[in-house]
Protein backbone atom coordinates (compact mmCIF):
# COMPACT_ATOMS: atom_id res chain seq x y z
CA UNK A 1 0.00 0.00 0.00
CA UNK A 2 1.81 3.58 -1.10
CA UNK A 3 -0.29 5.26 1.65
CA UNK A 4 -0.23 4.53 5.00
CA UNK A 5 -3.52 4.96 7.41
CA UNK A 6 -3.47 7.81 8.98
CA UNK A 7 -5.21 6.00 12.38
CA UNK A 8 -2.07 4.85 13.11
CA UNK A 9 -1.02 8.83 13.76
CA UNK A 10 -3.42 10.40 16.46
CA UNK A 11 -1.13 13.14 16.99
CA UNK A 12 -2.26 14.57 13.06
CA UNK A 13 -5.78 14.62 14.51
CA UNK A 14 -5.47 18.16 15.38
CA UNK A 15 -4.50 19.02 11.96
CA UNK A 16 -7.33 18.05 10.72
CA UNK A 17 -9.35 19.88 13.46
CA UNK A 18 -8.32 23.04 12.76
CA UNK A 19 -7.53 22.87 8.87
CA UNK A 20 -9.69 26.21 8.46
CA UNK A 21 -7.45 28.03 10.57
CA UNK A 22 -4.34 27.14 9.09
CA UNK A 23 -5.73 27.84 5.36
CA UNK A 24 -6.18 31.09 6.89
CA UNK A 25 -2.93 31.28 7.77
CA UNK A 26 -1.66 30.58 4.61
CA UNK A 27 -3.84 33.44 2.98
CA UNK A 28 -2.25 35.91 4.83
CA UNK A 29 1.56 35.22 3.73
CA UNK A 30 0.27 33.50 0.10
CA UNK A 31 2.12 36.79 -1.28
CA UNK A 32 5.04 35.57 0.61
CA UNK A 33 5.83 32.07 -1.38
CA UNK A 34 9.18 31.39 -3.43
CA UNK A 35 9.64 28.82 -5.90
CA UNK A 36 10.94 25.64 -4.70
CA UNK A 37 14.51 25.02 -5.42
CA UNK A 38 15.02 21.47 -6.92
CA UNK A 39 14.71 21.53 -10.55
CA UNK A 40 12.40 18.85 -10.30
CA UNK A 41 9.46 20.92 -11.75
CA UNK A 42 8.39 22.50 -14.45
CA UNK A 43 8.62 26.28 -12.38
CA UNK A 44 5.17 26.30 -11.07
CA UNK A 45 5.79 24.79 -7.47
CA UNK A 46 6.43 27.29 -4.65
CA UNK A 47 6.66 26.90 -0.75
CA UNK A 48 6.09 29.13 2.02
CA UNK A 49 8.78 27.17 4.64
CA UNK A 50 8.63 26.96 8.72
CA UNK A 51 11.12 24.08 9.61
CA UNK A 52 13.18 22.71 7.73
CA UNK A 53 15.31 19.23 7.92
CA UNK A 54 15.30 20.33 11.84
CA UNK A 55 15.95 23.91 11.58
CA UNK A 56 13.45 26.67 12.48
CA UNK A 57 12.64 29.58 9.59
CA UNK A 58 11.61 31.72 12.74
CA UNK A 59 10.73 34.21 10.53
CA UNK A 60 8.40 33.02 8.92
CA UNK A 61 6.80 30.56 11.79
CA UNK A 62 6.18 34.32 13.60
CA UNK A 63 3.91 34.52 10.61
CA UNK A 64 1.71 31.79 11.29
CA UNK A 65 1.93 31.02 15.21
CA UNK A 66 -1.12 28.88 14.76
CA UNK A 67 -0.21 26.55 12.09
CA UNK A 68 3.58 26.56 13.83
CA UNK A 69 2.30 26.01 17.26
CA UNK A 70 0.01 22.94 15.75
CA UNK A 71 2.85 21.52 13.90
CA UNK A 72 5.88 21.80 16.50
CA UNK A 73 3.42 19.81 18.54
CA UNK A 74 4.09 16.80 16.37
CA UNK A 75 6.21 14.00 17.76
CA UNK A 76 9.51 14.58 16.17
CA UNK A 77 8.49 16.89 13.25
CA UNK A 78 11.45 17.53 10.94
CA UNK A 79 10.10 19.86 8.28
CA UNK A 80 7.09 21.44 7.81
CA UNK A 81 5.45 24.18 5.21
CA UNK A 82 2.78 25.42 2.88
CA UNK A 83 3.43 23.90 -0.50
CA UNK A 84 1.51 25.82 -3.21
CA UNK A 85 1.00 24.13 -6.67
CA UNK A 86 -0.02 26.67 -9.72
CA UNK A 87 -2.44 25.60 -12.28
CA UNK A 88 -0.49 23.70 -15.28
CA UNK A 89 2.53 22.51 -12.40
CA UNK A 90 3.88 19.33 -12.65
CA UNK A 91 6.41 17.62 -10.31
CA UNK A 92 8.29 14.67 -11.71
CA UNK A 93 8.67 11.33 -10.58
CA UNK A 94 11.01 11.31 -7.57
CA UNK A 95 12.11 9.63 -3.93
CA UNK A 96 12.99 11.66 -0.99
CA UNK A 97 15.72 12.66 0.65
CA UNK A 98 15.57 9.98 3.88
CA UNK A 99 14.05 6.43 4.75
CA UNK A 100 13.92 8.44 8.58
CA UNK A 101 10.68 10.06 7.91
CA UNK A 102 7.05 9.96 6.89
CA UNK A 103 5.55 12.86 4.71
CA UNK A 104 2.36 14.18 5.15
CA UNK A 105 -0.18 16.11 3.37
CA UNK A 106 -3.22 17.90 4.73
CA UNK A 107 -5.19 19.38 1.91
CA UNK A 108 -6.17 23.50 2.28
CA UNK A 109 -7.22 24.30 -1.58
CA UNK A 110 -8.07 21.96 -4.13
CA UNK A 111 -9.12 20.83 -7.55
CA UNK A 112 -10.73 17.33 -9.08
CA UNK A 113 -7.23 17.76 -12.08
CA UNK A 114 -4.32 17.69 -9.23
CA UNK A 115 -3.00 14.09 -8.41
CA UNK A 116 -0.53 12.67 -5.58
CA UNK A 117 0.41 9.79 -7.78
CA UNK A 118 2.91 7.40 -4.77
CA UNK A 119 3.64 3.69 -6.77
CA UNK A 120 1.16 2.91 -8.21
CA UNK A 121 -1.45 4.73 -6.64
CA UNK A 122 -2.68 8.12 -7.32
CA UNK A 123 -4.89 10.22 -4.60
CA UNK A 124 -6.58 14.46 -4.98
CA UNK A 125 -6.71 15.85 -2.30
CA UNK A 126 -8.94 16.84 0.03
CA UNK A 127 -9.58 20.15 2.04
CA UNK A 128 -9.03 19.68 5.57
CA UNK A 129 -7.88 15.64 4.83
CA UNK A 130 -4.36 13.99 5.83
CA UNK A 131 -2.57 12.11 3.30
CA UNK A 132 0.63 9.87 4.59
CA UNK A 133 3.33 8.13 3.08
CA UNK A 134 6.98 7.21 2.45
CA UNK A 135 8.16 9.79 0.32
CA UNK A 136 11.50 7.39 0.00
CA UNK A 137 8.60 5.67 -2.49
CA UNK A 138 9.01 7.05 -6.02
CA UNK A 139 5.70 9.58 -6.46
CA UNK A 140 5.08 12.75 -8.67
CA UNK A 141 2.45 15.43 -8.32
CA UNK A 142 0.15 17.92 -10.79
CA UNK A 143 -2.26 20.28 -10.67
CA UNK A 144 -3.92 20.58 -14.34
CA UNK A 145 -6.82 22.21 -12.86
CA UNK A 146 -7.59 25.92 -13.29
CA UNK A 147 -7.12 27.14 -9.69
CA UNK A 148 -4.29 25.96 -7.19
CA UNK A 149 -3.43 23.06 -4.82
CA UNK A 150 -2.09 24.41 -1.68
CA UNK A 151 -1.15 22.20 1.30
CA UNK A 152 0.60 21.73 4.60
CA UNK A 153 3.44 19.69 3.64
CA UNK A 154 5.19 17.88 6.91
CA UNK A 155 7.60 15.46 7.54
CA UNK A 156 8.03 13.52 10.46
CA UNK A 157 10.52 10.95 12.03
CA UNK A 158 9.30 7.52 11.80
CA UNK A 159 7.58 6.87 15.36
Amino acid sequence: MSFLSTTDFSFLRPLEEHWKTIRAEYDALASGAVQWHEPIHNGKWNVIGFRFQDNDLTENKIKAPFTSSLCDAIPRIHTYGFSIMEPGCEIEPHVGYTSEVLRGHLGLYSNSATALQVGEEARTWKEGEIFVFDDTTLHSAWNRGSSKRVILLFDFYRP
